[in-house]
């Protein structure tokens, strides 16, 4: 079974317009960075790989390749949260 998220948008109809809804979020990550937007866009890039969007060889690598990405910039974003909040036992 699929991720939820590689799931086909009927909102988003081909990868042009899955492609297009990223660029705009990264766009806005890129001038103001959000753990919201960078799950916006991570969730974007992973509706990319679903197979209804897999129009070419190119789209399914360039898919790939964005979800990797994307799920990068949410493991450093956590990383540094981790290193500006250390645990504490008094917090649960």
């Amino acid at each position: 079974m699929q991720q939820p998220e590689t799931q086909y948008d009927p909102d988003l109809p081909d990868a042009k317009a899955v492609m297009a809804s990223l660029c705009c979020v990264a766009s806005q990550y890129a001038s103001n960075p959000s753990r919201e937007l960078a799950q916006l866009a991570a969730s974007l890039a992973h509706k990319l790989s679903a197979p209804q969007y897999a129009e070419s060889r190119l789209v399914e690598e360039v898919a790939k390749r964005l979800v990797r990405q994307w799920q990068q910039v949410l493991a450093d974003q956590a990383d540094t949260m981790r290193d500006l909040m250390p645990e504490s036992p008094y917090l649960q």
